[in-house]
């Protein structure tokens, strides 16, 4: 596993500036600033895959280096075996590279691409620092970092009234969320004498407790879970495209890990944690796919859909901590990788048709057929994954989880289990709706449009839907890789139990 993730961090920081340098003072254009930024997280995303070679190779050519690294830059902040970290970060710079290469295109006609690249960049260096950090104060600032690049990023397009409003309001709420998370590890602070997560003592002490459920609620909100779930719809629904996949597709996922990882390090009992987060999650099955049904908008649905699918993640790993399951928080982890890809390649396409003909309703799907049938073909891929039909990847991730709830017979489980086949079933009424709009248009609407030329679409966008839909089709050919990759990462978990 990862033995320095400073090491990313780094690179990132330093590339942040270096892009923001050069486009002001080298103009630089857009597609240039696209290509520096994906290269450095296809960079990253490398080191990730195959760091441990790179680690033997600096340790036979340069001695010192380890000694430098873990002696001098900060010593004992940054956890280095931690399986599940590795995992959401590798998803989350594959997308962020694909995000890039989308914006070239996306952004070409937008003003102050110069603050764009290196906020997208500073707010992955900041969701990598929180996920990989053993200090609750250092956690605090790369979330903080984190939060403030995406509140800026969700209203990056100032001239929309709406983008500035839901940015203003994930600001507010995100704020709240900030301000109790802080005061939760001052409490644990005073309670212990220290914020390094592996000396923290005397968990049963009140103050530490309630530090810990303060750390709960602060997550809680920031991973969008009902009743603290009002931003997302507005803020992934007004984003630029590429930001609202990479919000919706990994950034709330990895603080629900970082929760997790937490909350059991810090000894929580893993049946109060497993029934809480049971709750949280039935509420956000039912709260998503109800108002999913309501929508007429594509990204405010979508937006509702990953509230709704953070609530089958969160009873996966629910399920899979109280029972625990490997098998359980193996779907989980699953989930979390098929919904990333799934819903980004949701976002991506339907930021195509805005681009182009600026379609925002659910409706204006019917006018797919204006650019090239293989974006509708992406869409519906997409959309059938995240509906669990199989033998997409979805179906697969919630057929495992069910595999393990039936197979434990536990109460909680079978409940579970029941709530997720009822949500999925209930979330094919919007699900449905789009792939209507999409595939079956009114015959005069056929009629209309049959001698209509298709506009070509650039390369910079086809490229990463390409690769999503590439992705999509190979999981479901072998989904057991994906699985068996998703093991130490459950693994981990488990031994984090007290």
């Amino acid at each position: 596993m990862l033995a320095f993730p400073q090491i990313p961090l780094f690179f990132l920081g330093f590339i942040a500036i270096l892009v923001f340098l050069m486009a002001r003072f080298l103009r630089i254009r857009n597609v240039f600033m696209a290509l520096i930024t994906a290269l450095s997280f296809l960079c990253v995303f490398v080191y990730f895959v195959c760091e441990d070679q790179l680690l033997q190779f600096l340790e036979i050519h340069f001695p010192s280096f380890e000694n430098t690294l873990t002696g001098v830059i900060a010593p004992g902040v940054f956890n280095s075996n931690d399986p599940g970290s590795v995992l959401i970060c590798m998803v989350a710079c594959g997308l962020a590279f694909l995000i890039s290469l989308y914006s070239a295109e996306y952004l070409k006609n937008d003003g102050r691409q110069h603050a764009f690249y290196p906020l997208l960049i500073l707010m992955m260096c900041g969701f990598m620092g929180m996920l990989f950090t053993n200090n609750l104060m250092t956690m605090y600032l790369f979330c903080e970092l984190t939060s403030i690049c995406a509140y800026t990023l969700v209203a990056f397009r100032r001239n929309d009234d709406m983008a500035i409003e839901a940015g203003f309001k994930y600001l507010m709420m995100g704020s709240v969320a900030s301000i109790v998370l802080l005061m939760g590890i001052t409490l644990i602070f005073q309670a212990t004498g220290t914020v390094n997560l592996s000396q923290i003592a005397n968990i049963n002490d009140l103050p530490v407790q309630i530090g810990l459920i303060m750390i709960l609620a602060s997550f809680s909100l920031k991973s969008a879970f009902v009743p603290l779930h009002t931003w997302l719809p507005d803020a992934h629904g007004k984003a630029p495209s590429g930001i609202s996949a990479i919000l919706s597709g990994i950034l709330l996922q990895g603080f629900f890990y970082t929760m997790l990882r937490v909350c059991l390090t810090l000894g929580m009992n893993r049946l109060i944690l497993s029934n809480i987060l049971i709750c949280l999650a039935l509420l956000n099955i039912l709260v998503g796919n109800l108002m999913g049904l309501v929508q007429t908008q594509t990204k405010r649905l979508l937006g509702y859909s990953t509230i709704a699918q953070m609530g089958y993640i969160g009873l996966c790993f629910a399920i899979g901590l109280r029972t625990q399951s490997t098998l359980a928080l193996q779907s989980g982890f699953f989930l979390i990788i098929a919904h990333a890809i799934a819903k980004s390649l949701a976002f991506l396409v339907n930021g195509v048709y805005y681009h182009y003909f600026n379609a925002t309703e659910i409706i204006d799907l019917q006018q797919a057929d204006r650019l090239t049938y293989f974006l509708s073909l992406a869409f519906g891929i997409s959309v059938l994954s995240l509906a669990a039909i199989p033998p997409f990847p979805g179906f697969m991730g919630k057929w495992t989880f069910l595999t393990s709830a039936f197979t434990q017979m536990e109460g909680w489980s079978l409940v579970s289990a029941i709530a997720i086949l009822a949500g999925s079933l209930i979330s094919l009424g919007y699900y449905l709706k789009l792939l209507h709009n999409l595939f079956f248009k009114p015959a005069t609407d056929r009629t209309d449009r049959s001698s209509a030329s298709q506009q070509k679409v650039s390369i910079w966008m086809l490229i990463p839907i390409t690769v999503l839909v590439f992705l999509i089709l190979l999981i479901t050919v072998k989904p057991q890789s994906i699985m068996d990759g998703t093991q130490p990462a459950a693994q981990f978990l488990l031994m984090l139990m007290r």
